[in-house]
C-alpha cells in the first residue's frame, strides 16, 4: 500500500513538471504566433498589390507576349521540382505530417526537392534521388533578401530546362485551428491565374518600355512577393499548430493529474482506514485477554 502511494505521488510530480514545460512552451508559441500573424496581415496588401500590378501588365501585354517571358514558358523537362516548406522544430502536432501526406500524392522518386526546414529534409532522406538543402535554414534569420536569393535559385534551375514544373509546397493559414497543406505551381505561371484579377481589367498600364521588357522585370518581383507571403503563411501555421499542441498537452496533463490525485486520495484513505481497523482490533483483543 505504501509503495503504491509513493509511485502514484511520483507520477503526479512528474506530470506536473511536464505540465509546467508545456504551459511555458504554449506561452512562447502564443507570443510568436501574434508576431508572425501581424507580419502576415501586414504583408497581404503588398502581395495582393504586386499580383494586381502584374495582372494589369499581363492583361495589357496579352497572352502572346506573356508566353514569351521565361516564367510562362513551358519546358520539356524529365522531372518536377518541389520547394517544400516544413518546420525545423517538432512539437507542432500534425503540421508536418499533413504536408507529407499531401506531397505523397504528387511527387515521384525521380523528382527533385528543395527543402526549407529540417523535418522535410530528414523525412525524404534516402527516398528521393536529388535534393537541394542549401536553403534548409532560411527561416532561422528570415529576410526579403534571402527570399530573393531563393527565387533566383529556383529560376536558375528552371532555366536549365531539366524541370517540367516547379511546385511550392506550403501550409495555407485559414484560421488558428485550420491549416491546409497546399501544392502550388509557380513555374510555368498560368495566364488564367492573372486574368481572373478584377483590377487587371481597369485602365491599360502606360510604360516607356515594351511590354515584354516590362514583364521580364516585373514577374521576378512578383515571385519574390509570392514566396515571401507563402513562407510567412507557413510560419504562422506552424507556430499556431505548436501553440494548439502545447495547449492540448497542458490540458491532458491537468486531467491526468486530477485522476491520479483521486486515486492517491482513495488509496491513502484506504490505508488510514486499514490502520485504524487494525488498531481497534488490537485494542479489542487486548481487553478480551484482560477480562479473561
Amino acid at each position: 500500500m505504501a509503495e503504491s502511494l509513493i509511485n502514484t505521488k511520483r507520477r503526479i510530480n512528474t506530470i506536473k513538471s511536464t505540465e509546467k514545460i508545456t504551459k511555458a512552451m504554449k506561452l512562447v508559441a502564443s507570443v510568436k504566433f501574434q508576431r508572425w500573424r501581424k507580419y502576415y496581415q501586414e504583408n497581404l496588401p503588398y502581395y495582393q498589390g504586386m499580383k494586381n500590378t502584374a495582372a494589369k501588365a499581363i492583361a495589357g501585354a496579352g497572352l502572346s507576349v506573356a508566353m514569351k517571358t521565361e516564367c510562362f514558358q513551358k519546358k520539356n523537362g524529365v522531372r518536377d521540382l518541389y520547394v517544400v516548406i516544413t518546420s525545423t522544430l517538432g512539437l507542432c502536432g500534425a503540421y508536418n505530417y499533413q504536408i507529407f501526406k499531401e506531397l505523397a500524392e504528387h511527387f515521384h522518386p525521380e523528382d527533385e526537392m528543395m527543402f526549407i526546414g529540417e523535418k522535410g529534409m530528414y523525412r525524404y532522406q534516402g527516398i528521393i534521388e536529388k535534393s537541394d538543402t542549401s536553403f534548409v535554414s532560411l527561416m532561422d534569420e528570415f529576410s526579403y533578401s534571402k527570399v530573393r536569393r531563393l527565387r533566383h535559385e529556383i529560376l536558375q534551375k528552371y532555366r536549365t530546362g531539366e524541370y517540367k514544373n516547379v511546385y511550392l509546397v506550403y501550409t495555407h493559414y485559414k484560421n488558428s485551428l485550420t491549416f491546409i497543406p497546399t501544392v502550388e505551381k509557380i513555374c510555368p505561371l498560368s495566364y488564367e491565374d492573372f486574368s481572373s484579377e478584377e483590377e487587371s481589367k481597369e485602365l491599360e498600364p502606360v510604360s516607356d518600355v515594351s511590354y515584354l521588357t516590362l514583364l521580364e522585370g516585373l514577374i521576378p518581383h512578383y515571385l519574390d512577393s509570392l514566396l515571401y507571403n507563402r513562407l510567412i503563411e507557413s510560419e504562422v501555421s506552424e507556430v499556431s499548430a505548436r501553440r494548439n499542441a502545447m495547449e492540448s498537452a497542458t490540458d491532458s496533463a491537468d486531467k491526468i493529474v486530477k485522476k491520479l490525485m483521486i486515486t492517491y486520495n482513495k488509496t491513502r484513505q484506504n490505508a488510514i482506514t486499514q490502520e485504524i481497523t487494525e488498531v481497534v482490533a488490537g485494542a479489542t483483543a487486548g481487553k478480551k485477554k484482560e477480562n479473561e
